[in-house]
């Protein structure tokens, strides 16, 4: 449900009931670098056949990053867009980065480009910018799950 610092911050901008909430995933490039020094290390150890190396990599260079990795992962999924009928706010972890009210918004868009090289896609970039009446500019990326429909019903609720 709603962490009780989202509760006080929606309560003190009159944000109104509690709708909808959308979640963020696990960052791939950081769930690579936590996982490519184990990878690594497995495979030092098995085509040198030093243990030592392998034990020593294992014990004090992976926990390190793989318990800042758990805990970065952690704040994120905590977090995300929460939907109120009188706006939104944007949590991640503890830490409330954005709370707005609908009469704040001015113009949501939803931004999708493929890049192709010789006929053959390689990357997808999605965006959700949200323009606010004081010049702001809020971009929401694709790490959002059903970003484009995050896109749709923030459309449909700052009319």
């Amino acid at each position: 449900m709603i962490p009780p610092h989202l509760r006080t911050q929606a309560a003190k901008n009159d944000l109104g009931e509690f709708v909808r909430r959308y979640r963020r995933r696990p960052g791939v490039v950081g769930t690579f670098i936590a996982f490519a020094p184990l990878v690594g290390t497995l495979v030092l150890g098995i085509r040198e056949s030093d243990p030592t190396t392998t034990l020593g990599i294992l014990l004090f260079l992976w926990p390190p990053l793989f318990l800042t990795w758990c805990v970065s992962t952690r704040r994120r999924l905590d977090g995300g867009i929460y939907l109120f009928t009188g706006g939104f706010a944007e949590v991640h972890g503890r830490k409330v980065r954005y709370v707005v009210p609908w009469a704040r918004v001015r113009e949501v868009r939803y931004k999708s480009v493929e890049h192709w090289l010789n006929f053959i896609p390689f990357a997808y970039v999605a965006k959700c910018v949200i323009a606010l009446d004081n010049g702001g500019v809020i971009e929401l990326d694709g790490s959002y799950r059903p970003l484009e429909r995050l896109a749709r019903d923030l459309h449909a609720q700052a009319r």
